[in-house]
């Protein structure tokens, strides 16, 4: 009877202390709001990401020399995905023989004593046929709010942005 008093006791005791042990609930994962536009651009447009920004969590920049990539904030699916959609709609006009190419070393949240902002740059290279152009992408903006999803935000407001730029730059020529 001992060891059956021993045996229930104990095996009480691992339900417990498993159900102590459940896993933290998900966080969300997030999407820039701009990529869940419909549109769709005739020309071919490639992202094309820094190694550090394609792991799936969202980036921070501690200082000149650290960077941080987010282990439980990520981005729902893979960022440069998202940032070709949203370029999508903005660039509906642009003709189907055409390519236009997005690099990007920058696209995260950067620390500063003065104040978090939202970081953007890379460049872009536009090709139709014998028409060549090309330009620079530097876009910053402190964010108005803390959090990932403020940072998120800003961060579409800021691709937004540099679609309209690139479109201008287009029609300039």
């Amino acid at each position: 009877m001992r060891h059956l008093i021993a045996a229930a006791l104990a095996a009480t005791l691992l339900l417990l202390q498993s159900c102590s042990h459940a896993p933290p609930p998900a966080q969300p994962g997030y999407l820039l709001p701009g990529a869940s536009h419909s549109g769709h651009s005739p020309a071919t447009i490639q992202v094309q990401l820094a190694g550090y920004l394609n792991q799936g969590g969202i980036v921070l920049q501690l200082s000149d020399t650290e960077i941080h990539v987010a282990r439980q904030h990520r981005w729902a699916e893979p960022l440069g995905v998202q940032l070709q959609r949203a370029l999508q709609g903005p660039l509906d006009t642009l003709p189907d023989d055409a390519t236009l190419t997005v690099r990007l070393s920058r696209f995260h949240g950067q620390q500063q004593q003065d104040g978090d902002s939202a970081v953007i740059s890379g460049d872009w290279e536009y090709q139709q046929g014998e028409n060549r152009q090309q330009g620079e992408i530097q876009w910053q903006t402190p964010l108005e709010q803390d959090g990932y999803a403020a940072l998120v935000k800003a961060l579409d407001q800021g691709w937004q942005h540099t679609a309209q730029n690139i479109l201008q730059a287009l029609k300039e020529t």
